[in-house]
C-alpha cells in the first residue's frame, strides 16, 4: 500500500520552494520599510528649483571672477581669495560633502583675519583619511557659491574656482 501524500518527500519539497520565496518577500519588506534611503528625492520639482538657483549663484561667481587658494597643514584649512576678492570680508560657510558617506559631511564658518586669510580647524577624521570631499564655499549673505571636488587631505596649495559642473 502507498504512503498518502503528506507522508511523502516530493510534495513537502515542492511547496518549500514557493513558502521560502515568501519568506524572503516578508524579510526584504521588513528591512526595506525600516531604514530610508537618502538618494531619493520626495519633491522633484522643489528641488529641480533649487538647482537652477544653484547654477546661478555659480553663475554669479563667475561674474565676479571669484577663486581661492586653499591649503592644508595637519588640522588647520586656510582659504584666502586669489582673485575677486570683495572691498569688505564676510564670512565665509564652507560645506563639506563626502562622495559616498553623508554621516561624514560638515560644515565650518570661517572669518578673515587682518591679512584676509580665512582659517579654520578640521575634524581629526579628515585631517588624517584620505578622502575625496566636495567643498562648497559661499559668502553669509548667499549671493555667490563656489563648488569643486578636492582630494583631502591636500598636500600642495590648490585652487577653488566656479565651475557649473559642481553644481
Amino acid at each position: 500500500m502507498e504512503k498518502p501524500w503528506y507522508k511523502q518527500f516530493w510534495p513537502w519539497f515542492l511547496m518549500l520552494i514557493p513558502f521560502s520565496v515568501v519568506i524572503a518577500m516578508v524579510i526584504t519588506l521588513s528591512i526595506a520599510s525600516q531604514y530610508d534611503n537618502p538618494m531619493v528625492v520626495d519633491d522633484y520639482y522643489k528641488k529641480g528649483r533649487g538647482i537652477n538657483t544653484q547654477v546661478e549663484k555659480v553663475q554669479a561667481a563667475q561674474a565676479l571672477n571669484i577663486s581661492f587658494t586653499l591649503q592644508q597643514d595637519a588640522q588647520t584649512l586656510t582659504l584666502a581669495y586669489k582673485t575677486g576678492a570683495p572691498d569688505e570680508l564676510t564670512a565665509l560657510r564652507v560645506q563639506f560633502y563626502h562622495t559616498t558617506l553623508k554621516d561624514k559631511d560638515f560644515e565650518l564658518i570661517l572669518t578673515a583675519d587682518a591679512k584676509g586669510v580665512f582659517r579654520g580647524q578640521l575634524p581629526d577624521d579628515v585631517a588624517t583619511e584620505q578622502g575625496k570631499w566636495t567643498l562648497t564655499i559661499s559668502p553669509f549673505d548667499n549671493s555667490w557659491r563656489l563648488s569643486q571636488q578636492v582630494q583631502l587631505p591636500a598636500y600642495r596649495e590648490l585652487t577653488l574656482q566656479p565651475l557649473t559642473y559642481g553644481v
